[in-house]
């Protein structure tokens, strides 16, 4: 009982936190430096989690007491940290919607995103921590850092998670495939992060807005990165469509995503149309050539009357489309993407597999379990 109240105040003070920052923006008295602020020290707790936890995984250097300790407290603190700054940025444009400052667009983007960012969580969640719970709960004293390969451990990470070189002994056209897709998603999502510390937290600390000059170097760095890593996705994705009709009524259709590449397609080929609008009302200038996607559809569509109506329809469906997609990771195939390289890392690790399988036996045979 005791353990039980402690856990639900480990709980319940954090949220309270979380609630007083809410409120706290609503009445007006926090600006978006509080929330943007939060955000990045949530962002750097959870890089030096990660980085603490893939010593401790990938190596034996250090004491892995401390080790172990250092990198739940840093994740565990950079969660929180996130959920704050959620919570005062929420009341924050609350406040500054309520105030009549805020464009419906903003308004209905808002809460779009926080709700795919909590359904991509929660559904990772159930699929790579909740459902291995029982496995856990039953050989997880076998998994001890004195037991590990980290050698073998690094060799996999580099082989099936960077390179994927197992999909390339397969296929190189399907190894193109999902590389592609696989990393043209993830820098992109990674560039995402960066813009929104330059568009809206540097601002929000008093720095220039960069972002609406469109000549800035920093501008068109991000631009050119969007574009570049939209082609790959949308190189990918017309690969993996083209792929499933030439597979058709084989065994290798049941290798096929046809709903997630058919979205994600979508997802990014609005984003060239509503980059290629935006860019069409600009004068023509060869700087432009950083989002060379858009601007080069912007040569056809320049001169078209398309009215505001449908411009900002075109947005709402690539904005939406891109928070559904987020929220629509878990859903399908799209979650091997993570499962797949973390269940190859932990089959690396054949000493501690082979603890296990003696484990599952004694069990069998009724004897007392070994550690």
């Amino acid at each position: 009982m005791a353990a039980f109240k402690t856990v639900g105040m480990r709980t319940w003070i954090p949220l309270a936190v979380a609630g007083v920052l809410l409120v706290a923006g609503i009445a007006g008295y926090s600006t978006a430096a509080w929330g943007y602020g939060m955000f990045l020290v949530s962002m750097l707790l959870l890089a030096g989690g990660l980085g603490v936890f893939s010593v401790f995984i990938f190596s034996r250097a250090f004491d892995s007491d401390a080790l172990q300790g250092t990198w739940t407290w840093l994740l565990k603190l950079g969660a929180w940290t996130y959920v704050w700054a959620v919570a005062a940025l929420s009341g924050f444009y609350a406040a500054e919607t309520l105030a009549g400052r805020m464009e419906t667009a903003w308004i209905l983007f808002g809460p779009a995103a926080l709700a795919a960012v909590v359904a991509v969580d929660w559904g990772l969640y159930k699929l790579l921590v909740r459902k291995n719970l029982p496995t856990w709960q039953r050989f997880g004293h076998l998994v001890t850092r004195d037991a590990s390969e980290p050698a073998a451990m690094r060799r996999t990470f580099m082989d099936d998670v960077v390179l994927h070189r197992s999909l390339m002994s397969v296929s190189g056209f399907r190894w193109l495939r999902h590389t592609l897709i696989f990393w043209g998603f993830s820098l992109m999502f990674a560039l995402e992060l960066l813009a929104v510390l330059l568009r809206e937290a540097w601002p929000a600390f008093g720095g220039i807005d960069v972002w609406e000059d469109t000549h800035h170097p920093l501008r068109l760095a991000f631009d050119f990165g969007f574009d570049f890593t939209g082609a790959m996705v949308f190189v990918g994705c017309v690969m993996a469509i083209g792929w499933r009709i030439a597979v058709n009524g084989t065994p290798e259709q049941r290798f096929s995503d046809t709903p997630s590449a058919v979205f994600l397609l979508f997802v990014v080929a609005s984003g060239f149309i509503v980059e290629a609008i935006r860019l069409a009302d600009l004068a023509v200038d060869p700087v432009y050539w950083a989002s060379f996607g858009g601007y080069a559809l912007a040569h056809l569509v320049r001169g078209m009357e398309i009215s505001s109506t449908a411009t900002q329809a075109l947005w709402y469906l690539h904005v939406f489309g891109s928070c559904a997609f987020i929220a629509y990771v878990p859903v399908k195939r799209l979650v091997h993407s993570c499962a797949t390289p973390v269940g190859r890392m932990m089959h690396s690790q054949k000493g501690l597999l082979e603890k296990k399988r003696k484990t599952a036996l004694a069990g069998l045979m009724g004897k007392p379990r070994s550690s």
